[in-house]
């Protein structure tokens, strides 16, 4: 006999599997790839960062909707995704993927 559960993938003392959030794993991923991509310069970096970043606070918002109601994890991977696509964004005011 041995001393895993009868059905593959299910934890052990009862206790409910968390269902992932793929909305906050994209989110997180795009922001920041839109943040290294931000940096480039001749106004591509607004484009090849600014869309990642875009989206990412899109998914973010999405993935926060879909936290409470769902039983979901990833509120953290949410408020980050949000926080680092937002600075990106903002760094356009201060030069970033312009001439410097």
């Amino acid at each position: 006999m041995t001393d895993q559960p009868a059905v593959p993938n299910q934890p052990y003392y009862g206790q409910p599997a968390a269902v992932k959030n793929g909305y906050a794993t994209a989110a997180l991923v795009l922001a920041i790839v839109g943040f290294f991509l931000m940096g480039i310069p001749f106004f591509i970096g607004w484009v090849l960062g600014g869309i990642p970043d875009i989206l990412a606070i899109i998914f973010a918002i999405i993935a926060l909707g879909r936290v409470a109601p769902y039983g979901q994890v990833g509120r953290g991977k949410a408020i980050a995704a949000i926080i680092i696509a937002g600075i990106s964004l903002l760094s356009v005011f201060i030069g970033a993927g312009s001439i410097w």
